[in-house]
């Protein structure tokens, strides 16, 4: 299969995840203020965000006309690296300020979750399409699946769950 082959996929994510930012976006809109009083929802909120724009943005990689496999490649994997950054980084306000924070299976749950599953997944699709097999695009539709499921999660957990 060549990466052409991929433009119906690319054209389903990107439509499921965009419809799925836009969803966000109102759910965020109508609990505003409650979001606004708590840094861990906002990062919550904010993870979440980062997690449906992951397929959306693969979705433009792989709609992007005669692009060779080695950019495609690179391309991906800088969207992995970013991703993964912007999420530790933006995962650093939902940590908790109690002692339960401190354990160590604490800090590894932490950084194992399926947000970060598909950073990695992303990266070894990348690696893979630069290495000059496109069936490493395979890896994506893993990604977007986990990406799909574990946002509609977080979105579904920081629009129920009162922190106070």
């Amino acid at each position: 299969m060549s990466i052409e082959d991929w433009g119906n996929f690319g054209a389903v994510a990107g439509s499921a995840s965009g419809a799925l930012v836009g969803l966000l976006f109102v759910a965020i809109s109508l609990n505003r203020d409650r979001i606004a009083r708590h840094p861990e929802l906002r990062a919550s909120a904010a993870q979440t965000l980062m997690v449906f724009m992951l397929p959306l943005i693969i979705a433009l990689l792989l709609l992007t006309p005669r692009q060779p496999s080695g950019v495609l490649g690179t391309e991906i994997i800088i969207l992995g690296v970013v991703h993964g950054l912007g999420l530790a980084m933006v995962g650093r306000g939902k940590r908790g300020s109690g002692e339960e924070s401190d354990t160590r299976l604490a800090r590894l749950v932490g950084v194992i979750t399926p947000n970060m599953l598909t950073t990695v997944l992303v990266l070894a699709a990348g690696a893979t399409v630069l290495a000059g097999h496109a069936n490493g695009l395979y890896l994506l539709v893993l990604a977007i699946i986990v990406a799909l499921i574990s946002g509609v999660a977080n979105a579904w957990l920081f629009l129920i769950l009162d922190p106070d």
